[in-house]
C-alpha cells in the first residue's frame, strides 16, 4: 500500500466544511476574522478563530517516519497568503510564508487564523496546497512529485468599532434617548405648567403688579430679587420670579386644575378663594398691615 495522507478540518471535533468547489476540491468553510482599531485606552485587536487540522496518515506512511508533507495556504490565484495579510499560528508559533510541514508521526495541528488590519474587508478564499511532500496519494488522488492543490479554503474578514467605543455610543444614545424622553414627555408630567393665564395685583399705596403665567411652572413672588439655575430650568422647567417692594414674604403660584394654587405664610396673608380662577378675581388679606390686595 502507498503512503496516503488525508487532511480535515474541525472546530470542537466536529467536521468543518463538508462542501465541494467546481473542481471537485473539498471546501473549508473556516468562519470570520474580526478586526477593530484602537480607541483610547483600549487597544487594535483582531479576534481570530481556531481550527484544528486532523491529519490521518494511513499505515505505511505511520510506519515510515521520513513521510511528510509542506502544506501552504495560497490565495485564489495560487499566491501564497502574505503573512503581512494573514498570520497562522501551528501550536502557539507563528509560521512564516504560511506554510508548514506535517508528519506521519502526528496526527493533529491546532490552527489559528488572524487577520491583520492593512488586509482587505470581505469573503477570502484560496487553496490549501501540497508544496512537497514524500508521499504517493492524497486520498485518492496519485501524486507526481509536483505541487497541488487539496483543499479550498474561505475566510471571511470584517472590519469593525472597537468594543470601547461601540460601548460608549450606544450609552451616549441611550442617554441621549431617556434625556428626550424626559425633556419631550416625562417632564411635561411630572411638573406641569401655567397655560395662557395673566393676572395683576392691586396694593394699596403702591404701583400694582402684572404677571403672566403662561409656560412656567412655579411663578414666585418676593420682595428680593432671585435667578433660577439653568439646569433647574432645563430639568424641571421655566420659573417665573417676580418682585415687588410691598410683599412681606415669598408666595408661591402653582397650576392648578381650577386655576392657580398660592402657597404662602398664612400668618401673613390668606387668599380667597384658593386655588384662584383662571378667570375672575381673589383677595389676598394682608395679616400684618390690614389691608386687602386685589387679583384680578
Amino acid at each position: 500500500m502507498k503512503d496516503c495522507l488525508n487532511i480535515f478540518f474541525l472546530l470542537s471535533a466536529i467536521l468543518f466544511g463538508a462542501c465541494q468547489d467546481k473542481n471537485d476540491l473539498p471546501k473549508a468553510c473556516l468562519g470570520e476574522c474580526t478586526y477593530y482599531p484602537g480607541f483610547l485606552w483600549s487597544k487594535a485587536d483582531t479576534s481570530g478563530l481556531t481550527k484544528h487540522l486532523i491529519l490521518d496518515f494511513n499505515k505505511d506512511a505511520k510506519n515510515d517516519e521520513e513521510t511528510f508533507a509542506e502544506i501552504v495556504f495560497v490565495d485564489k490565484e495560487g499566491n501564497p497568503v502574505p503573512d503581512n495579510v494573514l498570520e497562522i499560528t501551528i501550536d502557539d508559533v507563528v509560521i512564516k510564508n504560511n506554510s508548514f510541514k506535517v508528519y506521519s508521526t502526528e496526527t493533529e495541528k491546532e490552527v489559528k487564523f488572524r487577520y491583520l488590519p492593512n488586509a482587505e474587508r470581505g469573503n477570502h478564499q484560496g487553496y490549501i496546497k501540497l508544496l512537497s511532500y514524500k508521499l504517493d496519494r492524497f486520498e485518492d488522488k496519485e501524486l507526481n512529485g509536483k505541487p497541488i492543490e487539496v483543499m479550498r479554503w474561505d475566510l471571511n474578514f470584517n472590519k469593525c468599532m472597537n468594543p470601547l467605543a461601540k460601548a460608549m455610543m450606544w450609552t451616549c444614545i441611550l442617554i441621549m434617548g431617556l434625556l428626550l424622553v424626559w425633556l419631550l414627555i416625562l417632564r411635561q408630567i411630572i411638573y406641569q405648567r401655567f397655560k395662557t393665564i395673566r393676572k395683576g395685583m392691586y396694593f394699596k399705596d403702591c404701583p400694582p403688579l402684572t404677571i403672566n403665567f403662561k409656560g412656567a411652572r412655579l411663578v414666585i413672588l418676593d420682595n428680593k430679587s432671585h435667578k433660577q439655575s439653568t439646569w433647574d430650568r432645563l430639568f424641571k422647567g421655566k420659573i417665573i420670579y417676580k418682585q415687588h417692594p410691598a410683599l412681606l414674604t415669598i408666595i408661591t403660584m402653582k397650576p392648578h386644575k381650577r386655576g392657580v394654587m398660592v402657597v404662602t405664610d398664612t400668618s401673613k396673608y390668606i387668599v380667597t378663594p384658593n386655588p384662584m380662577p383662571k378667570i375672575g378675581s381673589a383677595i389676598m388679606n394682608d395679616l400684618v398691615n390690614k389691608t386687602n390686595i386685589e387679583i384680578k
